[in-house]
């Protein structure tokens, strides 16, 4: 699946932002009415990050392996590597949302802490409370301000901004984030280490010689430490990331499943016809036919 740019996204949504700087930074409201066609129904991911606030209105935001169900006032998190969609609860309902994006360049330039953020927004939405908004409302006005500005060191000034403004959210999270909702990557560094290498390269590596590598570890030991705090196995974790992937391929483009498994580095065809049937219960191909009666409108496949 690859990942969607900044500009590719805001072309998607076909609404013009309140506020943008280039195509690394952009502010837009989504308003949804009824009988019109839904936005970002279709499973996407972006290369940087998205924060997402329900205005009004009810939302299902699927992130990753995790569903939350939004309403007025949720604050919602996707980090890089997450793969995303949305979808109305109420459709005859009117809803708004507005859509934080911030691109893989200026994450750089804010020196984003990505493991620290796979932590701190573990449970990926909230309930923001009137003082989170006070204080995102704030930040958007001093954003309006700089950019407003023009001058040469904007870029500089903004990823300043927003690195404070990921401070403040972090320390936010971890106050109002519900524990015992959190998500299921766990409590322990290293848990948190190997889902987020599993998330960055599960399409390369199914393998658990390779993530314990990573970290230093054996794979007996780094299994008994996945199994311990998720109550799932790290070959689980790999597979259901893998099958996550390749059903995104299989429901919503016109790849054949040879090409599917050249993009998840299979060996061949075979091989990845069998690691999905043993995974998933099927075989791909019945997947496929059976998945495409129900596909949603949103982001045409490439």
């Amino acid at each position: 699946m690859d990942n969607l740019t900044l500009p590719k996204l805001r072309d998607t949504l076909a609404v013009r932002p309140v506020l943008s700087h280039g195509d690394d930074f952009f502010i837009m409201n989504l308003p949804l009415r009824p009988g019109a066609k839904p936005h970002l129904t279709y499973p996407f991911r972006v290369a940087g990050v998205i924060c997402l606030y329900c205005v009004e209105g009810h939302l299902d935001i699927q992130i990753g392996m995790d569903t939350y169900h939004a309403t007025t006032d949720c604050f919602a998190i996707s980090l890089p590597e997450d793969i995303i969609s949305l979808s109305w609860a109420e459709k005859s309902v009117p809803g708004k949302i507005t859509i934080m994006a911030i691109s893989e360049q200026m994450l750089q330039e804010m020196e984003f802490d990505r493991l620290g953020a796979l932590y701190a927004f573990r449970c990926r939405m909230v309930k923001a409370d009137r003082r989170t908004m006070i204080l995102i409302h704030n930040y958007q006005n001093i954003f309006r301000s700089v950019i407003g500005d023009r001058h040469a060191d904007v870029t500089r000034s903004l990823g300043y901004l927003l690195r404070s403004m990921s401070i403040e959210l972090t320390r936010i999270w971890d106050r109002m984030a519900d524990q015992d909702s959190l998500a299921s990557q766990g409590a322990l560094p290293i848990t948190r280490q190997f889902i987020a290498l599993v998330a960055r390269f599960h399409a390369e590596h199914r393998d658990m010689a390779f993530y314990a590598g990573r970290l230093g570890l054996t794979p007996k030991y780094l299994s008994a430490v996945i199994r311990e705090d998720t109550g799932r196995t790290a070959p689980e974790w790999i597979a259901e990331y893998v099958l996550m992937e390749a059903r995104y391929y299989l429901r919503y483009t016109s790849l054949a499943v040879k090409e599917i498994a050249w993009q998840l580095h299979f060996n061949n065809q075979m091989d990845f016809y069998r690691y999905f049937q043993r995974h998933a219960g099927l075989p791909p191909t019945a997947y496929r036919e059976q998945s495409q009666r129900f596909i949603s409108p949103g982001i045409p496949s490439e």
